[in-house]
């Protein structure tokens, strides 16, 4: 089964998350027809999902919907300012006395000028490195927004949300970035707005002066010869050679005709310079960041030590349900020397990891040639592995190496149970302290391994 969060979903989740109480809401038996046969991150994407169904319930409203709707009225009010401000600026171009546009400054300002903010955003993020990270105004900005719309104690999600950082911060980063790149493309309308409805509704003509002539008509056909090369080959007509090019040189006098003219030359590369400079590039960027945007919404595994916690809460001693049966060939990989037996553990992992023991090997200790058939035998382990150590024996540096290892062996989605017990004086598996289990917990929750789940002994194998 899988799922597909979306911008809301996600919000609505870190915001009912951290609220005390939100677990009662959870349909247990809901929670383990979702994630029936699935591990890892796969699991914890359509169990949070699931878990999240329940805790909405029939909320009037959900912070989720509090940022949906602040996120369409800012962009909503972007985009109509936008396409006002470029209807703005190219109007406020033209040249009331002469009645026309000096092309070169329409060239700068319409073209030069939005390419020079892409090129200096793009040079910034390389520099800086993740964008939504690189300048703490946008945050700030938006979580004032938040607070605004939602109230102040709707908050804490995005203050979580800011410091977690992951996957789910990404996606919020690249949907602010889908709203700029709006914002400019209607920047881009609004220019060609301007332009059309001048030279529809007055008689407008396009020109340039200079007191070195000949030095700026060859630049502007230098310019122009770049500029076109997108469209030359299929519209050449578009673009003004330089005999055109020095015919729209401004002379006192120029009448009606010589307006229309100079606007069938230069009109028909203006408007394609600006669509094909300004606009396109920008349309190509908002899709680049909806993709992105769904990506990272797609790659969410949910591991924040906060959200492992709640799993563990969610699934709790409800482990045994979750697969069909147990799956065979599981690697048992005996950390530092346990002395545990495979037939006093067989029976807890059966019914808990739904696992069944195959190979079993002792790492960590002096035994260079079981370590060697382990490795092998890591690369091939169907169900998974199974790291058995004792409560008391974590050295989080050794333990650290030995997960990089067999994650590196294994491969990413290959499951890893960490399964904690101790032994007792007859090397029978006993119950782990609370102590002991908390400290468990952090050096786990501390791998941000989405396919590594933790598992502690108990007498009654439940």
């Amino acid at each position: 089964m899988k799922v597909r969060w979306t911008l809301r979903d996600l919000v609505d989740f870190e915001a009912l998350s951290g609220r005390e109480g939100e677990l009662g809401a959870l349909d247990e038996g809901r929670m383990r027809a979702a994630v029936k046969g699935l591990e890892g991150a796969a699991a914890r994407r359509v169990g949070m999902r699931a878990w999240l169904e329940g805790a909405r319930g029939n909320a009037d409203e959900t912070p989720g919907e509090v940022w949906e709707g602040a996120r369409f009225l800012v962009g909503v009010l972007v985009g109509v300012g936008m396409f006002l401000a470029g209807i703005g600026v190219m109007t406020g171009m033209l040249d009331r006395e002469r009645m026309g546009f000096h092309v070169p400054m329409v060239l700068g300002v319409a073209v030069g000028l939005p390419l020079m903010v892409m090129v200096v955003a793009g040079l910034a993020w390389m520099v800086r490195g993740r964008f939504f990270k690189g300048f703490g105004f946008v945050p700030k900005l938006l979580g004032w927004l938040v607070g605004k719309l939602g109230g102040a104690g709707k908050m804490e999600w995005w203050r979580t949300m800011r410091l977690e950082g992951g996957k789910g911060w990404e996606a919020l980063g690249w949907s602010l970035v889908r709203m700029t790149q709006a914002g400019a493309v209607m920047f881009s309308v609004g220019l060609m707005t301007g332009l059309l409805g001048c030279i529809w509704f007055m008689e407008v003509g396009f020109f340039w002066v200079s007191t070195t002539p000949g030095w700026m008509a060859s630049q502007l056909s230098v310019v122009t010869s770049y500029l076109s090369l997108p469209w030359v080959w299929l519209f050449p007509e578009w673009v003004p050679g330089i005999v055109e090019i020095w015919l729209t040189q401004f002379e006192k006098g120029g009448g009606s005709a010589w307006r229309m003219q100079s606007a069938a030359t230069w009109y028909p590369f203006l408007f394609a310079a600006i669509f094909v400079w300004g606009l396109l590039p920008r349309a190509v960027l908002w899709a680049f960041a909806f993709r992105k945007e769904r990506k990272a919404l797609g790659a969410l595994d949910f591991q924040a030590k906060r959200h492992r916690e709640l799993w563990r809460d969610i699934m709790g001693t409800r482990r045994e349900d979750v697969s069909e049966a147990p799956l065979d060939g599981v690697l048992v990989l005996d950390v530092g020397g346990t002395g545990l037996k495979e037939d006093d553990l067989r029976g807890f992992m059966l019914r808990r990891l739904r696992v069944n023991p195959g190979e079993w090997f002792e790492v960590g200790v002096w035994n260079a040639k079981g370590e060697e058939l382990a490795t092998e035998s890591i690369r091939k382990a169907p169900a998974g592995v199974v790291l058995l150590a004792e409560g008391w024996a974590l050295s989080p540096p050794q333990m650290k190496a030995l997960h990089r290892q067999v994650r590196m062996l294994a491969g990413s989605d290959t499951m890893i149970h960490f399964l904690v017990a101790n032994a007792d004086a007859d090397g029978k598996p006993g119950g782990v302290k609370d102590g002991e289990r908390e400290i468990w917990r952090d050096f786990v929750d501390g791998l941000a391994d989405a396919s590594a789940e933790l598992f502690f002994y108990e007498e009654d194998g439940i």
